[in-house]
Formats: structure tokens, sequence, C-alpha cells
């Protein structure tokens, strides 16, 4: 049986047999502390009418003071009509009678409380035992399933966006481990399917240049034949005009071909995304904020320090997922290619121009590599044996330059610092 069944099951059961015991209770305090009262007015009655006294004496030994009334008075028969004004609530009254039969005093018992209330007190009593498990309730469900729901609840969209690699951590909570579970199944299963399309990309862009090579070749060629034809070189520098007519549309034709071919080889792969923005406004801190959430748990799981550094806290108005995925892909390249000794993220502003940069020490390129690190599928002579597309920095370029803004990379004293900067 689920966790969840259990828990409203044992609360049921629990209310029920609350329920039960205080209708019992209440059911045997009603009884004996109404008889008990029946018995002294009944005694007292008795002594009224024997010796006159309204005076309890010996009689209330047995009795609780519950028990005892607060006023004993004894009314004559024809001081009837003076009862019908002195009803209430807590009052109850016992008649004298002579040899024959007839009423001759009525005596009228007063209490303070009624004769159920121990009920009420038990009653109070019900409404806090009834309380307290509702309250260790909504803590338990608060702390089982509401805190972590509220951890889980951002990680599909971050997934969907391709925010994050890190899966979700393993919990003993029962409720939530297939979730976990499933979720960190379709997070690996997202990864081999990235990893697969760069793949996919990286041949068919392979292949569109051999085939755009393949093409120009031929194609020149075709040109210079054209060419020939049209001067007449074949027919002793005598160009026929039908041959003249047809190398021209031939010679425009291979020079549209040719146009083609320098475009694929220009951006053999197309991977430039149709990029939109969504601007919003948001602090730098958020920023801060969101790459903490993100990578904190992680570098600390493998002893990587991380440091912030924030300076100011300026209003930036851009689109805040866009910077988180960029950002997101320069921190992963600070741990892959970094010697582990720490990262810092930088956030700042100056004029009117907001700068964000990964700072990393480790596994630096050479400098005259930097040039080529943001072109598409580049990828540098410090990536040996280390898994990647060559896509991750052309990507983020695209964005930060669709944002209006520019990505550049510096090395010195053997740090790389990989900046941001939005205008």
């Amino acid at each position: 049986m689920k966790t969840g069944k259990k828990i409203v099951i044992g609360v049921i059961v629990y209310f029920l047999a609350w329920a039960v015991a205080v209708w019992l209770i209440g059911t045997e305090i009603t009884k004996k502390t109404e008889g008990n009262r029946i018995a002294f007015m009944n005694r007292m009655t008795a002594q009224i009418k024997d010796t006159g006294s309204t005076q309890p004496g010996d009689i209330v030994s047995p009795f609780k003071k519950e028990d005892i009334p607060t006023e004993i008075e004894v009314i004559k028969a024809e001081n009837l009509e003076k009862i019908n004004n002195m009803g209430g609530d807590n009052t109850y009254y016992r008649t004298i009678k002579d040899e024959s039969g007839q009423i001759t005093d009525i005596v009228v018992y007063r209490y303070d409380r009624p004769s159920d209330y121990k009920i009420i007190i038990l009653a109070e009593i019900s409404i806090v035992v009834a309380v307290i498990p509702l309250l260790i309730f909504a803590i338990v469900v608060n702390k089982k399933i509401l805190k972590p729901f509220r951890e889980f609840s951002e990680y599909p969209a971050k997934l969907s966006k391709g925010l994050t690699n890190e899966g979700l951590p393993e919990t003993k909570n029962r409720i939530f481990g297939k979730y976990v579970w499933g979720m960190n199944m379709l997070n690996d299963k997202l990864s081999s399917d990235r990893k697969q399309i760069d793949r996919l990309m990286y041949d068919r862009k392979q292949f569109i240049s051999v085939l755009a090579h393949g093409i120009k070749t031929p194609v020149a060629n075709i040109k210079l034949y054209s060419e020939a034809i049209e001067t007449g070189l074949y027919r002793n520098g005598e160009a026929d005009p039908a041959d003249k007519k047809v190398a021209e549309k031939i010679g425009k034709n291979a020079d549209e071909i040719a146009k083609l071919v320098g475009g694929i080889l220009d951006d053999p792969g197309s991977l430039r995304s149709s990029f939109e923005p969504d601007i919003s406004t948001f602090y730098l801190k958020d920023i801060s904020d969101r790459i903490t959430e993100d990578f904190q748990n992680r570098l600390n799981v493998i002893n990587i320090p991380f440091e912030v550094e924030l300076t100011g806290n300026p209003i930036v108005e851009s689109d805040f997922e866009a910077l988180i995925r960029c950002l997101s892909q320069l921190v992963e390249n600070a741990i892959k290619y970094g010697d582990n000794t720490g990262i810092k993220l930088k956030l700042y502003r100056q004029d009117d121009t907001v700068f964000m940069g990964i700072v990393n020490k480790g596994a630096t390129l050479n400098k005259e590599e930097i040039p080529f690190v943001f072109n598409c599928y580049w990828r540098g002579s410090n990536s040996k044996d280390k898994e990647g597309s060559g896509i991750g920095l052309y990507e983020a370029r695209s964005i930060i330059k669709a944002l209006g803004g520019d990505i550049m990379m510096k090395i010195e004293n053997g740090e790389t610092e990989v900046l941001i900067y939005l205008n």
C-alpha cells in the first residue's frame, strides 16, 4: 500500500476511534453526574420532610462538590406562582407531601454549573487532541510533499530548454522516489539525444562541405569551357553565334551554382537558430542566484570551489533564460577544462554595459587559438579526450549577438575568462 493511502487511512481510524471514545466517556460522565445529583436531592428532600432543616449536614460526605447545590430553598405550596418566576437550566424541584398525599412544600435546588459541564471540558480536550494530529499532518505534508515539490517544480522547464545537465539528487522520500528516478532517466536520454544530434549535425556539415567542394571544381571547369566556346577557342577564334548564345547560358548557370556553393561553404551547418529573445526586466543578482542554485550542489560534490563576485545590483533588461543558458554553457566548459581549483562568476555594470564572466584556471588554450573558439564545430588543442561537439560557444555567441551584445575570451597568467557584455 502506498504511503499516502496509509496516512489517510491512519488519520481516519484515529478520528473514528477518538469519536467513539468521546461518546462512551461522555455518556458515562453524564449518567454518573446526573445520578449523583438525583441521589443527593432525594436524600435532602427526605431530611427536610423529617426535620425541616435545609442544611445538608452528614448527607454531603459521599458526594462531590459538583453534586451539591449552591442554594436550597423550601417554598410553600400556596406560593406556587413564585416558582414559575424562578426557573433556570440548572434548577431542580422536589415536592414534599403530607400523609394524605397533598403537596405541602416544594424544594428548589439551584446549581452554578450544568450537570454536563464535564462533557464541555471533554469536548474542549477533544478539539485540542484533534488539532495536534492535524498540525503534525500539515507539517509532514509540507516537509514530505510540498517542499520537495517546490524544489522539483522548475526542473522540467529547465530540462526542456536545455538549461541543466545535472540530475535531481537522489532522495529517500518514497513519494517522489519514482519521479526523481524517471526525471533523471529523461535527463540522461535528452543528454544522449543532444550528443547524437550534435554528431549528426557535424556529419551533415562534413558531408555538405565535401559535396560543396566537390561541386566547386567541376563548376569552375564548366565555366572555363563555356568561356572557351563563347570566344570561339575551338573554332580557330571564330565563335559560332548559336554556340556563343548557349555558352552564355551555361556560364550564367555556372555562376549561379558557384554562388550557391559559396553560400554553403560560408555556413555549411546552417546552425544559426531562429532564436527570438523574450525580453524581461530583472536584477543582476537574479542571475547570480540562479547560477548558484543550478551548480552549487554539483560543484560541492566534485569539490570545486565556487565564488560569486557581484558588484552592485543593477536592473537588466534582456532575456533572462537565454543568459542563463549561455552562462551555464560557460560554467560547463570551466568544469570540463579547468583544473578544479575554483570557478568564479563575475557580474557588474560599467556605464551602460552589463558584464557577466566566468573565470577558471586549468588546461587553457594557446592564445593563437582564441579567434577560432566561437566558430562552429571548432575544438581547441585542450579538448583531447574530452567530450564535446564544438557548437556550445558558437550557439552562445549567436544568442548574445541576438541580444545586442557579444562574447569574448582572454587568457592571462594561466586563467581563462569568458566575458559576456550587453549594451
